[in-house]
């Protein structure tokens, strides 16, 4: 067995794929599986056409072929569920390959259906012992080959696989002028923030300044917006660059010694210029007001990921590149559509994706609806495998409607699915900001499963 690449005794020339409303887990069978040149036959249906599309491209791009396996002759049939279409399809596509050729079936894939009669018409060929079939495992991040043996051989995956592939896997594409932040912007601001919030009476002061959660274009960066077909939207950059804020309410405030400290806030006439702010590290005069609205917190949370991944003594956590603020476009039917992300802030580890939604809110309710938004993301990106966190400004204590005291991320955590104790979920709280980087560590610690 070869060290360097523990799958090496179970590559195949040819590689059976089921595809499913995910392609992520074909994407790492086909990398890991394919011998180099090797082909993957993607058995798709009407429903999966896109998935296997994207796929195609994907793996072209490693230098693998592919063929395209039908389960459905025209746009009005549907046969992922038709056991003799799909074994008598399997089997004409298997039984034409060469016999000293190995074959492979990766059943992660598909339905249930798919798998079983797939496995069928390919084991009823009787080609000996030169097919392996095998799937993904997404609770422990391992790649299992079943065998005769008692025990069916398997091993944690190393595919590093970058967030624009992710992404590019399920349709979505960077924004040409909208590309991710690769690094935070002054961070070190956005921690004194992080302090200054740890008591909520002051925290008030900067939500009523800055008009952000309930009191929405009732504050200071309300001067930055214009009414736009009943919804408020940041000016543009030209009127953006003549805004200045008034700092009065905030003058004996440590929020005052930040701004002035961090963003060249004047002290002495009590504003803050966004033309000069801006040339503190931001690209825009809307990014400056985003960062003032509360997107202070992505910053930092970024931060801290980024200073766990340059950490030596973390190394083993083998944290690939993070990014934030996520604005994506996907093509439908030859269009392109503009798309927020639910998320604010992501990273990789191997082919995993850790994806954190961030709210300055102390609002349940509304954190609440941002970690289900963030929940529903990460699955559909990054699968089964895909983990996920709320970072808020939540506090323990009761609930207005019933009174109840609560530890707010359990609560959290049980409004999703009812499960407080798995921990592909997280949610710090008010009290966790300032230990982030020690929470974040030991949430990635609890999922990196068994791929070392």
């Amino acid at each position: 067995m070869n060290s360097t690449d523990p799958f090496k005794d179970h590559k195949t020339k040819h590689l059976f794929l089921l595809i499913g409303e995910n392609p992520l887990p074909n994407y790492v069978a086909a990398m890991k599986l394919l011998e180099q040149g090797g082909t993957a036959y993607l058995i798709y249906t009407n429903q999966t056409i896109s998935q296997k599309d994207r796929l195609t491209t994907a793996i072209k791009t490693k230098g693998f072929h592919s063929k395209p396996i039908s389960l459905d002759k025209d746009k009005t049939e549907n046969h992922k569920s038709n056991a003799y279409k799909i074994y008598e399809i399997v089997q004409e596509s298997a039984k034409i390959i060469p016999l000293n050729e190995r074959i492979g079936l990766h059943y992660t894939g598909g339905t249930n259906t798919m798998a079983v009669h797939a496995y069928r018409a390919i084991s009823d060929l009787k080609r000996s012992d030169n097919t392996v079939y095998s799937y993904l495992d997404a609770s422990c991040l391992e790649i299992f080959i079943d065998t005769l043996e008692p025990q069916p051989f398997h091993r944690g995956v190393q595919l590093k696989v970058s967030l624009k592939e992710l992404f590019e896997l399920h349709n979505y594409e960077f924004q040409r002028y909208k590309s991710p932040l690769l690094q935070p912007i002054l961070p070190d601001a956005a921690a004194e923030f992080v302090k200054i919030y740890q008591d909520e009476k002051i925290a008030e002061i900067w939500r009523k300044w800055s008009n952000t959660h309930r009191y929405n274009n009732s504050g200071e960066l309300k001067n930055a917006k214009k009414l736009d077909a009943d919804h408020y939207h940041w000016k543009p950059e030209e009127e953006l660059s003549k805004v200045s804020f008034n700092l009065s309410s905030l003058e004996h405030t440590d929020f005052m010694n930040v701004l002035v400290n961090y963003l060249e806030a004047s002290r002495l006439n009590k504003k803050l210029s966004l033309e000069i702010t801006k040339k503190k590290g931001f690209k825009t005069y809307q990014q400056v007001c985003e960062w003032l609205g509360g997107v202070w917190l992505e910053h930092y949370v970024l931060s801290q990921i980024q200073e766990i991944a340059k950490d030596d003594n973390y190394r083993n956590l083998k944290i690939g590149e993070s990014q934030m603020s996520f604005e994506m476009k996907i093509r439908k039917e030859n269009t392109y559509k503009e798309v927020r992300f639910e998320f604010d802030v992501a990273f990789v580890r191997n082919y995993q994706l850790f994806a954190i939604s961030c709210t300055t809110s102390k609002d349940h309710k509304e954190c609440k609806l941002k970690l289900f938004e963030a929940h529903t993301r990460a699955k559909q990106l990054g699968g089964d495998e895909a983990r996920v966190a709320l970072v808020c400004c939540c506090d323990d204590g009761n609930i207005p409607s019933t009174g109840e005291i609560i530890h707010i991320d359990k609560y959290l955590k049980s409004q999703l699915e009812g499960a407080v104790e798995n921990p592909k979920i997280a949610v710090f709280i008010r009290k966790d900001l300032q230990d982030l980087k020690t929470k974040i560590i030991d949430w990635i610690e609890k999922n990196k499963g068994n791929n070392e």
